[in-house]
């Protein structure tokens, strides 16, 4: 079974007009975003509706394979970056990743993005092919 999952993060933005603010900003702390993998899918096991644009993904390997994450900026859906039977995706706009996680293994990636449409995918060979990626959405009002 296929899951498109349409996970939307809004920031909340502040304009300042005229003197700056003498103390320094405090960065927002980042939302935490689980995920489990398995064969062949990337299965959320959080999701949120507001906060900062900068995101922890948390990702779980509960397959019996290794696998790996990536976060790809891009106008297309997850599922149409490479033609049938590819053995990868491009990897055109890739933002971040994390490389080899153990079944098993836990692991974390942090980033600021900006608001429009990611891909995240596993782009070890044949896995996007068998259909491990998933549609993501930042949402800034």
């Amino acid at each position: 079974m296929k899951y498109v999952i349409a996970l939307v993060v809004l920031a909340a933005g502040v304009v300042l007009s005229g003197v700056a603010a003498a103390a320094p900003s405090t960065p927002a702390k980042p939302t935490t975003v689980n995920f489990k993998i398995v064969e062949w899918d990337f299965l959320p096991t959080t999701a949120t509706k507001t906060a900062p644009a900068k995101i922890t993904f948390v990702v779980r390997n509960s397959g019996s394979l290794t696998h790996e994450f990536v976060v790809l900026k891009t106008a297309k859906s997850a599922g149409t970056l490479a033609p049938a039977g590819a053995a990868e995706a491009p990897e055109t706009g890739a933002v971040g990743e994390i490389g080899e996680i153990k079944p098993g293994a836990v692991k974390r990636l942090t980033l600021s993005l900006r608001k429009g449409h990611y891909s995240l995918i596993c782009n070890l060979t044949g896995h996007y092919n068998n259909g491990q990626f998933v549609d993501f959405y930042v949402r800034t009002p």
